[in-house]
C-alpha cells in the first residue's frame, strides 16, 4: 500500500510540475505574439520660426502670412502600433517672440519651453488684445500698460488653433513648444476643435492628454510643473504617422498665424514614443490552442502513469 501511495504522489508531482512548464511555455508564446515596447529616444531642434500651422506641407506658402510665414516645422516618423505614448525626457533652450523691431522696452524678451509672460504695449492697446471668444472674455483696460500677451489663435489650413488665457497677467504664456499629430496626408480644413489650455479648462499641469489628429496641443517642457513635476503622457491618436513640433505665433497671438520671421532662438526636445504591447485576436487564439493542447497531452500521460502504478 505504501508503494502505491508513493507512486500516486509521484504521479501528482509530475503533473503539477508539467502544468507549470506548460504555463511558462504559454506565457513565452504570448510574449512572442505581441508587439514589444519601443522607446528609442529622439532629439529634435525646433527653431523659433517653426510655424506649427505649416505642419504637413512640402513647402512654405508665399503671401499667406503678410508679416512672416516662418519655416516648415520639424517632424519625426512615429512607430506603428495601436496604443502609443509620447513622453518628453527634456526640453531646453529659449526663444524671443520679437528680437528685431519691437519697441525698445520690450525687445528681446526670451523665455523657456513653457512659455513666458511677455510684456508689451502700443498705441492700439487694449483694442488688439480683445479675444474673439466669449470665454475667457476681454482684457480689461484697467490692467494698465504694459500688459502681457495671451493666446487665442484661430485654426488654419486644417490644423486647429489654441487658447490659453489667465486672469492674472503674470501667469499668461506665449512662445511655448507645441505639437500636432498628422497622418501621411496633407491636412485639409475643417480643423478639429481648438483646445483650451487655460487653468479654467485643460490647464498646463495635466498628467495625460489625448489630442486628436490635426489638433494643436501644448507641450512646454513636458512636465506637470515649470521645470519640475511628473512627466506628462501624450496619447498618440489612432492613425497618426507623424509628429510635428513648432511654435504658436501671430499678431498679438490673436487671430491667424503670422509674425514668425522676427523670432529668435531654438528649443531642443528629447522624447520617446512607446508602443504599448497588444495581444491580437490571432495571437490570443494561438496561445489558447497551445495551452489546451498541452493540457490534453499531460492528461493522457497522467492516466497512463496511473495505470502503470497499479
Amino acid at each position: 500500500m505504501s508503494r502505491l501511495c508513493a507512486r500516486r504522489s509521484l504521479t501528482l508531482g509530475l503533473f503539477a510540475r508539467r502544468s507549470l512548464v506548460v504555463a511558462c511555455h504559454a506565457a513565452a508564446w504570448a510574449c512572442l505574439c505581441v508587439t514589444l515596447p519601443e522607446a528609442r529616444a529622439q532629439t529634435v531642434a525646433v527653431d523659433s520660426k517653426s510655424n506649427i500651422y505649416l505642419s504637413g506641407l512640402s513647402q512654405v506658402p508665399v503671401g499667406t502670412h503678410p508679416n512672416g510665414e516662418g519655416i516648415l516645422p520639424p517632424s519625426v516618423t512615429l512607430p506603428s502600433g495601436g496604443s502609443r505614448v509620447l513622453q518628453f525626457l527634456s526640453v531646453n533652450g529659449s526663444v524671443s517672440y520679437n528680437n528685431t523691431d519691437a519697441p525698445a522696452p520690450y525687445l528681446g524678451q526670451f523665455n523657456g519651453p513653457d512659455g513666458g509672460a511677455v510684456s508689451f504695449a502700443d498705441a492700439n492697446f487694449p483694442n488688439n488684445f480683445l479675444t474673439t471668444s466669449t470665454t475667457p472674455g476681454l482684457i480689461s483696460p484697467g490692467e494698465g500698460s504694459p500688459t502681457t500677451f495671451y493666446v487665442d489663435m484661430d485654426s488654419y489650413g486644417g490644423i486647429s488653433g489654441m487658447k490659453l488665457f489667465e486672469s492674472n497677467p503674470v501667469d499668461r504664456r506665449v512662445m511655448f513648444l507645441a505639437g500636432v499629430f498628422l497622418t501621411d496626408s496633407e491636412p485639409v480644413a475643417p480643423a478639429p476643435e481648438r483646445l483650451d489650455f487655460s487653468s479654467t479648462s485643460l490647464g498646463r499641469s495635466f498628467t495625460q492628454l489625448s489630442p486628436l489628429l490635426h489638433q494643436t496641443f501644448y507641450i512646454g517642457d513636458g512636465l506637470t510643473g515649470e521645470g519640475t513635476g511628473a512627466v506628462q503622457n501624450f496619447i498618440v491618436p489612432t492613425g497618426a504617422t507623424r509628429l510635428f513640433l513648432g511654435i504658436v505665433d501671430g499678431s498679438y497671438f490673436v487671430g491667424g498665424p503670422d509674425y514668425y520671421d522676427n523670432n529668435v532662438g531654438t528649443f531642443t526636445a528629447t522624447f520617446t514614443v512607446t508602443s504599448v504591447p497588444e495581444i491580437t485576436p490571432h495571437s490570443f487564439s494561438s496561445v489558447v490552442c497551445l495551452l489546451v493542447g498541452s493540457l490534453a497531452l499531460l492528461e493522457r500521460r497522467k492516466h497512463r502513469l496511473g495505470r502503470l502504478s497499479y
